[in-house]
């Protein structure tokens, strides 16, 4: 089982350079990664749709109705007199009510469109996010084969100390133990990057027959330097594409204000015939008419009060989305400023004196200077020691996939 759990975890590193086609799944890259889910995600397309209706909708919206062609005929059984006419009608809206409809619709649609930007920038943040988890779960994966190692070294050793009696039977026990739990930790690993690909490909929305073990991730964690300045975060939040959106909802909204008030114009009616009174179609003659908004009360005064209100809960709205961005914007600026400080500290300092530390012991050991407990533990320490790099590596990565929707731009797996 051991044999099979490594045959999968080298595969999955397998470092094979990327393709530049779409359709070959030998190597996933975060930018291949990223094409299947625009390409095939289920809310992208289903906004994409959205937007190509509202476009349709402004056509729909310049308020012009089908002209109408009515045929009359009267007159009294029994006599010569008889009354033809052939009109032809057509109703006109007030101009206003048109240009205000239009532009309202036309707002709506670039509302849908930030929309999509916004939604595109979220997806992208999860498929990096999930990105990272799987790099992160595959370098577990290495450092579980490493622990496995440093404990299979040592039970030689112990074993080999037992054996010439320069220690107890106790020491080579006390190894083989550490060893069994290490290959048990090395199990669970392997059912973290399992648990981790699958998420990625959920997000990306990858097809299962496409979701083969012999995928290999080409992009890693490895740590880069990165400075981002705190106001350039909170300048960027200005044109934030979720707060745009909602711009352009207020500027739909103030439109459909202005349309209600224009229902109070009149409307009009036009009308051109053709009038026969019993010789023949000698007349000709035309209608106009207008509407009398007599029952404003019960028609036109509500409806601007509605839209009067939805302008109104449309800036709450704004306003709400403004402080709820602006917060989680500073929050994830100072969980990134501490995740690099730690990392730092991590690359300066930690890393190099617990790896001289475990490396002095193992030494100390052979030579028969050290016990297997200070062996142990400097070996304990090592591993964690190494996990948590990799675990605030990873937070590292996160906190500046965040950052990277408020400023809107690729900073990592780019």
């Amino acid at each position: 089982m051991i044999h099979s759990v490594l045959l999968v975890i080298l595969m999955l590193f397998q470092a094979t350079p990327a393709s530049t086609g779409t359709t070959d799944l030998s190597a996933l890259s975060v930018r291949k990664a990223l094409e299947i889910a625009y390409r095939q995600n289920p809310q992208i397309n289903q906004l994409r749709y959205q937007i190509r209706a509202q476009e349709k909708q402004e056509v729909l919206s310049f308020g012009i109705s089908d002209p109408e062609i009515k045929y009359m005929r009267e007159g009294i059984e029994g006599s010569d007199f008889t009354e033809q006419r052939w009109s032809v009608s057509q109703s006109i809206e007030f101009p206003l009510t048109g240009v205000y409809r239009t532009r309202q619709e036309r707002s709506t649609t670039e509302s849908l469109e930030l929309n999509l930007q916004d939604l595109k920038n979220q997806i992208k943040a999860d498929v990096k996010t999930a990105y990272a988890q799987l790099a992160y779960t595959l370098q577990s994966g290495n450092l579980a084969g490493e622990r496995v190692q440093l404990f299979e070294n040592l039970r030689e050793a112990a074993q080999s100390r037992a054996d010439m009696g320069e220690s107890s039977e106790i020491d080579a026990m006390q190894a083989d133990l550490q060893l069994q739990e290490a290959r048990n930790n090395q199990e669970a690993t392997f059912k973290e990057i399992m648990n981790a690909r699958y998420d990625l490909f959920q997000i990306i929305g990858l097809d299962p027959e496409e979701q083969t073990y012999d995928i290999a991730f080409t992009d890693t964690l490895s740590y880069m330097i990165v400075t981002i300045d705190q106001d350039e975060v909170m300048e960027q939040l200005q044109v934030h594409p979720k707060l745009k959106q909602i711009e352009r909802e207020m500027e739909a909204s103030a439109y459909g204000k202005k349309l209600a008030k224009s229902t109070y114009l009149p409307d009009l009616n036009l009308s051109y015939y053709r009038q026969n009174f019993g010789n023949n179609y000698d007349f000709y003659g035309f209608e106009v008419g207008v509407s009398i908004p007599l029952w404003f009360a019960a028609r036109q005064s509500p409806k601007v009060q509605r839209a009067n209100a939805l302008q109104n809960a449309t800036e709450w709205k704004y306003e709400d989305n403004r402080q709820l961005i602006k917060k989680q914007a500073e929050q994830t600026w100072h969980s990134y400023e501490s995740a690099k400080n730690n990392i730092e500290r991590f690359r300066e300092n930690i890393q190099t004196k617990s790896l001289q530390l475990v490396q002095m012991t193992q030494k100390g050991y052979s030579l028969g200077e050290l016990g297997l407990l200070t062996l142990l533990e400097a070996q304990r320490t090592y591993l964690r020691t190494q996990e948590a790099y990799y675990q605030t590596l990873r937070d590292y990565y996160l906190t500046v996939i965040d950052l990277e929707r408020y400023l809107q731009t690729d900073i990592i797996f780019n």
